[in-house]
Parts: structure tokens; C-alpha cells; sequence
């Protein structure tokens, strides 16, 4: 047996080795261990008599193709063998392809990495022995983006969680794992390390079976979930799977996903007519407030956007497509009005669900069901004893369901002609321990992928320029849609200070998906007190979106300054996609504490060069701040500076500087004048030049902020 004793790969100033004598990998840096664990798949199996086995994999032989590619050949007991194809690169471990073949017929319950069959002696130290394996990742700790809520965390050590299934793609409370609401998944990936480094590990290619992180005691592994011993197996005896694993460091938890990332093509370029502004109809709706004529007036006097988004509860039921003229007797007057106000017009759309199928044709064939043939029932939170609004849902296997979702999204265009579709609940679909499509090549993951794709196809045919918003930062679902929402933010957490932080998070995790060049769109929750802090950091991010009623929870509304600093994001946006970020003041979070956006900005790309387009600073107190990175600037306070070209905000023509909190902001530079825009007045013109020491300062004071909307500066 000809075996390769070690894979060594040497990167961010850390080493990969894993041993393939004993399945043993270990990332170090400096001697010290980041992350270790096995690599070689693992299985759940069940035979042709409904006997449950467990196998993992043994190595029998690894030839070498070239430095870089290796086939290992691989025996799983008596239940057949298999051959793992690898690649070594830059960045990390690719496992480009997995093949088996059972000495029997097979079918597959869960696809495990990381995990082994426990000795007599480690049987003896487990807290249960529920299966014969055990997982066996190890690190300090886990980092999942906003996968924890109230407040939203991403980061825990490796003891917190206990026995956990966290998922990574669009399943979540639909296996009865935690929440885990729409974004920022799906992530497809999952990052585990600490202080010393950091390491992430997800498929290269959306799996055919639920993708979670499964947690026992103080390890981990991954779980590709399939239940076929439920469900019908695509082949009994043989299988392949492109892409199962890949592997990619960094210094931080961010770093390790954007590692990860990059190994991905970037998604096709987005149409800048893509991203607009909006006001979402949900914080009104959910109140039961449906008066749109008094909803349009509202967003006209305090928060204009290009759109108005029509969200749940616009439609009979969901998934109908056809307004609700019971809730809504004025429907078609009303949306003219909105038009004629100079709104567009977007909705919301169900990816799966559907509430009256038979009205529409369908039948229980054309429906996800469960075993005993019947359709299965879901909502949000996957609560069968207290909750309401249950949901039949859409099964993609089925040609009269494409037909249904292409007819359906093809004549609310027709009818309404909207800018975009606003699309939901890719998360609200039952998992496979209850439940797959009856084409075994969309099940899992693929579910909503192709949900997903349907409706983006049928749009995009129907009226090309349409946006598509959805969420999810893995670049494998870039190409199904336009816009990622950040989505509201009530899963951060039932208080201002909670949703402030949930949106910081949200807003640094973003920047994975705008170095891949998708359009992001921000969102409030449900709290007036957080606004300002959202949009500051929407500066840097995108487009402004508000989900926010009239008054919220605490009796509060749109503030006279607030409504100022969205005026100014709303008309100084950048416009287009595709950005990395640039770190100010920023931690990253780690273990022992949460990551936090202080001060950063936007780097484009234009004409083969970097530029630096946008920064949000923010300074508490005490002396002037000025960071390296953006030489020439100090500040006291808070401001937003947009670049209003494609220039750097040093060269560009025209430098809009937003204030949000009480301060003075000094540039560097020749500047010809200093326009001052109020909203009682279009604007004022002040010709001021540089002082002395060619400096421009602006001051803004609390009073003030009630009254300027921002500054231009413009260059000589």
C-alpha cells in the first residue's frame, strides 16, 4: 500500500497537516493547535431489512496525479468502497469529488465529516450512546454568523452550545434546530477556531441533502442529512458527489469565511438600476394597519424611496398572486396612487408555500408529503402545538408546480408591473426527517435553490430588469437573484439596543457577498431608536430600506432629524454593486466577544483601480480621530462621506459629508465651495475656501441636525 503520509499546506501564517495514516488533520500556527479533527467521510446507512449501520472510511491507497492532486482510494467495511479525489491550493484542501459503491443495496441517512466510531474505552466516557459515533472536530470555539439572536451572536466557545444542530443552508427550525431566520443565511459553511486562527469548511457545489453543524458535548462535525431509509434512494448501489468539502483559514472568523468565499466565482454583474431604496409595508401590515392611501401619504412626507414594497398579507392567500380586495377594497386606485405619488412598486413573494392549492389546479402529487402520502403542513417557527397560519408547500419535482410558480410570478408582472419581487421563507420548508421532493436530485439544499431559480426565470422573462431580492451569503446562490435584503431585524432581538447591534453584525458579515458583487439592500426592525446607527453604517453598505410602521413599539416615530439623515443616504447612495471592505475600527469578535463595526468604508474597482467611495466614522468623545488608512480626514462625532463619482473621496468632483451626530469634520484638499443642503431651503451656497492650511472643516451642532440634511464639498 503505497500511502501519502502527510498533506502539509503552509498559509496565513499557519500549517495544514493531515495524516492520512490515521485520518489525523491539525491547522497550528506557531505550535499551537487552531483546529483538529478527521477528514474522510462517514455514514449512516441503512440495508434492504431497515437495519441501521455505521461506517467510516478507511484508507486502502493514494496515488499522486501531479503536486497537487491526489486520489485516495477508500474501503468502508463490509458495506463497499469508495475512491475521494483531492486538491491542494493556495488557500486551503478541496475534495472535488466522492464516489461509492455498495456491496449491497444502501440507502444513505447522513453523509457525516468529521466523525468516527467510539472505542469500548471512549464509549465508557460518553454522555450518550444514543449512535455508535461520535464527532470529533475540535477548536476553541464556533463562529456562525448572526446565528444566535437577542442579542444576535455569531461567535461561541466550544462548550456553550452543548448537544445542537446549527444549521448552514435554508432548513433551521424546520429539523428543529434553532431559528436561524433568512439572513444571512444560507451560508452553506460553518467556521470553528479562536484566538490563534481561524477555519472554515462547507461544500463546494449545494448539496442534495439538509447541511447543518452538528454539536455533542465540546465537538462538532458536518452533517449532510438524506434519510433515505425513509425516502426512496436515487441508486442503491452507487454514488458521487462533485465538490463535498472544502477547507480555508484565516487570522479571524471573517477572514475564514472570506477565504472560503473567494474560492467561488464571482456572481454576474447586477444592474445599478437594481438597487433602490425602499419603505416595506411589513411594519404597518403586522399591526394590522392596511391603508395603503395613508401608508403612501406617510412615506411621501417622511421617508421618500424609489419603492413601496407590498409585503404578506397584500395577496388573497399566499402564493395566490391576486390582491386581497376584502383587506384591501381600494387595491388597484390605491397602487395608481402610489404611482402617481412617483413610487414604484415591489412584492412580496412566497418561495414554497401555498394556502389553497386546490383553487390553483394542484394536488396532494404537486405537494411536499409526507410518508404516509399526505401534504405536509409548515409555518415559520416549525411549532405544531401553539401555532397558527400553517402553509402547504410547493414541491418542485412536480411540472404542474414549475408551471404554477412560472404562470403565477409571470402575471402579478403582467399586472402590476413591479420593479422587484421581494422573496421569503426560502428557511419555511420541512426538512427531509419528514419530508423530500420526490426528484431525488432537488432534495435538501436544492430545494429552495430551485424554488428559487424558478421564479427567478419566470421574472426575468417576463420584464428582464427586474430586481429579485432575496438573502443568503454563499456565492452558490449569486446567480439566482439580484439583491440580498439584510432582512428586518426581529430576530435580533425585542429592544433598540439588541436591533442596533444585530444590524452592525449583519452589515460587516454583508461585505462577504459585496466582494462577490451582489447589490445589498439594509433594512430596519421594528425600533424609530436605531435608525440613525443603521444608516450610517448604509453608507458603506447600499441602498436604505425601512421596515418600520408609523409608531413603534415604544410609541415613537420618524424624528425630524432622522428623516433628514434618510433623505441624504436616500439621494447620495452609492450606486452598484461589488465593493470589499476597508477597516477603520473594527473587531472581528472572537470567543470571548461579539464582532462591532466602529469606523470603515467602501473600496470599488473602477478602471482597473481602487478607489475608497464611501466611509461611515463614528467618534464618541474627547479629540480629533484620524486613521491611517484615510490620511487627511479628522473628525469629531458621527458622519457619512459618499463620493458622488467614481472617483476616491479624494479625488472625486463632489464629496458629500452627512452628519449624524454632533461634531466637525476636517478634509484636506483644495475645495472651490462648501454646499450647505436644509430642508426648509433646496440648498445654500457657501464660497469657502480651504483655510490656511488647506483644510476644509464643516461643523454641525445637535440643533442643527433637525435642520441640514448634509454638506457638498465641491473641488476646484
Amino acid at each position: 500500500m503505497n500511502l501519502l503520509p502527510d498533506f502539509k499546506i503552509a498559509a496565513q501564517q499557519m500549517l495544514f497537516c493531515w495524516n492520512t495514516d490515521n485520518d489525523q488533520a491539525v491547522l497550528e500556527r506557531d505550535g499551537r493547535i487552531v483546529w483538529q479533527g478527521s477528514l474522510l467521510p462517514s455514514f449512516e446507512l441503512s440495508d434492504e431489512n431497515g437495519q441501521t449501520h455505521y461506517t467510516d472510511a478507511i484508507i486502502s491507497n493514494v496515488s499522486t496525479f501531479s503536486d497537487s492532486r491526489y486520489e485516495i482510494a477508500l474501503e468502508f467495511g463490509k458495506f463497499g468502497r469508495g475512491s475521494l479525489q483531492v486538491n491542494t491550493e493556495a488557500w486551503g484542501i478541496r475534495f472535488s469529488s466522492l464516489e461509492v459503491v455498495w456491496h449491497q443495496p444502501t440507502s444513505i441517512i447522513a453523509l457525516y465529516f468529521g466523525t468516527k466510531e467510539m472505542t469500548d474505552i471512549q464509549r465508557r466516557c460518553a454522555p450518550s450512546l444514543a449512535k455508535p459515533f461520535w464527532p470529533n472536530w475540535k477548536a476553541e470555539g464556533y463562529c456562525l454568523p448572526c446565528a444566535g439572536t437577542n442579542p444576535t451572536r455569531s461567535f461561541w466557545r466550544f462548550f456553550d452550545m452543548g448537544d445542537s444542530l446549527l444549521p448552514l443552508g435554508s432548513f433551521g427550525d424546520a429539523m428543529g434546530t434553532s431559528y436561524a431566520a433568512a439572513y444571512p443565511r444560507p451560508l452553506y459553511a460553518a467556521a470553528m477556531g479562536g484566538g490563534d486562527g481561524w477555519l472554515s469548511l462547507g461544500p463546494g457545489a449545494i448539496p442534495d441533502a439538509a447541511l447543518s453543524l452538528q454539536l455533542k458535548s465540546a465537538t462538532a462535525c458536518m452533517q449532510y442529512l438524506y434519510r433515505e431509509d425513509l425516502w426512496e434512494a436515487p441508486d442503491l448501489l452507487n454514488r458521487r458527489w462533485s465538490e463535498p468539502l472544502r477547507l480555508a483559514w484565516g487570522m479571524n472568523g471573517f477572514d475564514a469565511y472570506d477565504r472560503l468565499y473567494q474560492t467561488f466565482p464571482v456572481s454576474g454583474p447586477k444592474l445599478p438600476i437594481q438597487a433602490k431604496s425602499f419603505v416595506c409595508t411589513w411594519g404597518d401590515f403586522k399591526e394590522g394597519q392596511f391603508d395603503l392611501r395613508a401608508i403612501t401619504e406617510r412615506v411621501s412626507r417622511s421617508a421618500p424611496a424609489d419603492m413601496i414594497v407590498l409585503d404578506e398579507y397584500w395577496e388573497t392567500c399566499d402564493s395566490s398572486g391576486i390582491p386581497d380586495y376584502n383587506r384591501f377594497p381600494e387595491f388597484d386606485r390605491d397602487i395608481a396612487h402610489m404611482r402617481a405619488e412617483g413610487f414604484e412598486i415591489a412584492v412580496w413573494q412566497s418561495i414554497g408555500w401555498i394556502d389553497q392549492p386546490e383553487a390553483f389546479g394542484l394536488t396532494d402529487k404537486d405537494l411536499l408529503c409526507g410518508m404516509d402520502g399526505k401534504p405536509r403542513h409548515w409555518r415559520w417557527s416549525g411549532d405544531p402545538i401553539y401555532g397558527q397560519s400553517y402553509h402547504y408547500c410547493l414541491d418542485p419535482s412536480s411540472e404542474r408546480t414549475r408551471s404554477f410558480l412560472t404562470e403565477r410570478t409571470r402575471t402579478v408582472i403582467n399586472r402590476l408591473n413591479p420593479a422587484a419581487l421581494k422573496l421569503d421563507f426560502g428557511y419555511g420548508l420541512p426538512g427531509p426527517d419528514v419530508s423530500v421532493p420526490r426528484c431525488p436530485e432537488l432534495r435538501g439544499e436544492r430545494l429552495c435553490s430551485e424554488l428559487l431559480q424558478i421564479i427567478t426565470d419566470a421574472a426575468k422573462e417576463a420584464k428582464p430588469d427586474i430586481a429579485i431580492i432575496y438573502y443568503g451569503l454563499h456565492p452558490l446562490l449569486h446567480d439566482h437573484f439580484d439583491v440580498i435584503n439584510i432582512d428586518d431585524l426581529g430576530d435580533a432581538g425585542d429592544s433598540a439596543k439588541y436591533e442596533a447591534l444585530g444590524h452592525n453584525q449583519r452589515c460587516m458579515w454583508s461585505a462577504l457577498a459585496a466582494r462577490h458583487g451582489m447589490l445589498i439592500n439594509t433594512s430596519t426592525g421594528y425600533y424609530w431608536e436605531t435608525l440613525e446607527q443603521i444608516l450610517l453604517n448604509t453608507a458603506v453598505v447600499g441602498t436604505n430600506g425601512l421596515t418600520l410602521g408609523a409608531i413603534d413599539r415604544t410609541g415613537k416615530a420618524m424624528t425630524d432629524s432622522q428623516r433628514l439623515r434618510w433623505l441624504a443616504l436616500d439621494r447620495w447612495r452609492r450606486p452598484g454593486s461589488g465593493w470589499s471592505p476597508l477597516w477603520l475600527d473594527a473587531d472581528f469578535g472572537d470567543v470571548s466577544r461579539e464582532p462591532v463595526i466602529r469606523s470603515w468604508g467602501r473600496v470599488e474597482t473602477h478602471q482597473g483601480g481602487d478607489r475608497i467611495t464611501a466611509l461611515a466614522l463614528r467618534h464618541a468623545s474627547g479629540d480629533e480621530m484620524a486613521f491611517p488608512q484615510v490620511s487627511g480626514i479628522r473628525f469629531t462625532g458621527e458622519w457619512a462621506l459618499i463620493a458622488q463619482d467614481s472617483e476616491d473621496i479624494w479625488q472625486c468632483s463632489k464629496l458629500v459629508c452627512i452628519p449624524f451626530a454632533p461634531g466637525a469634520l476636517t478634509i484636506e484638499g483644495a475645495f472651490e465651495a462648501v454646499i450647505e443642503f436644509r430642508h426648509q431651503e433646496e440648498r445654500t451656497s457657501m464660497a469657502s475656501n480651504s483655510d490656511h492650511n488647506g483644510n476644509m472643516t464643516v461643523n454641525i451642532s445637535g440643533n442643527e441636525l433637525n435642520e441640514i440634511v448634509g454638506f457638498m464639498l465641491v473641488r476646484q
